[in-house]
């Protein structure tokens, strides 16, 4: 007797439990169904961590979305191809990712992450663009010139890098990285010389000389040595004093004079 009250419990429980997960999948039915009624009552653009660029704002945006001819504002949600849009967002070059979602107010929410450059290059070619900290090629803006630091005369001119290019690259980024970090070098480094073999010169602001940096490793240690140099030395015997200072040696730098 007790065992087969034990079953009827067991039994009724468990239609309980069928009884409820058939309710949440009516339920989800059902309010999917009325969202799919809906329809998209505006639009919401914003642009995450634009640093100071905004080489795309938010017109830009709001621009490409009309220009992909998809009615949003209006249409009935279950029509608005979200993942489409977004790749036709991140085919320009200057945005890195592109989030669409409806929020519960049936308004469509556009996150968008843009490029940051972190480089400016001048080829050999004289072609110019930025790279980000991606090594992505990003064209220039009429709007906005980014304070970033310049190489001039790089190799750099086909569309498509091999390793040998990327290496390259990343060593720009390196240095590039290395300077922006600091207001004084962002200050004093004019330009940023591509002298081949890996090697870089640096044209600075202030003086009439070079410094030649070599490769992008080592970059503290070199331009520690190059800043006690200018407070030790060009500060007390001129800064047209040498024309050309070395800081690729280990603990020394030696310096030419005009």
């Amino acid at each position: 007797m007790t065992l087969s009250i034990r079953k009827i419990k067991r039994f009724l429980l468990a239609v309980l439990w069928l009884a409820v997960g058939v309710a949440l999948v009516v339920f989800l039915i059902a309010a999917i169904k009325k969202r799919d009624d809906k329809v998209c009552r505006g639009m919401n653009i914003e642009i995450v961590n634009p640093g100071v660029h905004l080489f795309a704002d938010k017109n830009d945006i709001r621009g490409m979305i009309k220009f992909m001819n998809i009615p949003v504002e209006g249409s009935p949600i279950s029509e608005i191809n979200l993942q489409l849009m977004e790749a036709e967002l991140e085919k320009n070059a200057w945005i890195k990712n592109a989030e669409l979602f409806f929020d519960n107010n049936e308004l469509l929410q556009v996150r968008v992450t843009e490029r940051d450059p972190v480089a400016r290059i001048f080829t050999t070619a004289g072609k110019s663009y930025y790279i980000d900290s991606d090594l992505f090629r990003l064209p220039l803006s009429t709007r906005f010139s980014a304070r970033v630091p310049v190489f001039t005369n790089c190799p750099l001119d086909k569309t498509k890098w091999n390793g040998t290019d990327s290496l390259l690259l990343d060593q720009i980024r390196q240095v590039s990285e290395y300077v922006s970090r600091d207001e004084f070098w962002m200050a004093q480094v004019s330009q940023i010389d591509y002298a081949g073999a890996n090697r870089f010169e640096i044209i600075p602001t202030v003086g009439d000389h070079k410094v030649v940096l070599g490769d992008g490793n080592n970059l503290e240690s070199k331009f520690g040595k190059l800043y006690i140099f200018y407070k030790e030395v060009l500060a007390k015997s001129g800064w047209n004093r040498y024309g050309k200072i070395d800081i690729r040696f280990k603990d020394q730098v030696v310096a030419t004079k005009n």
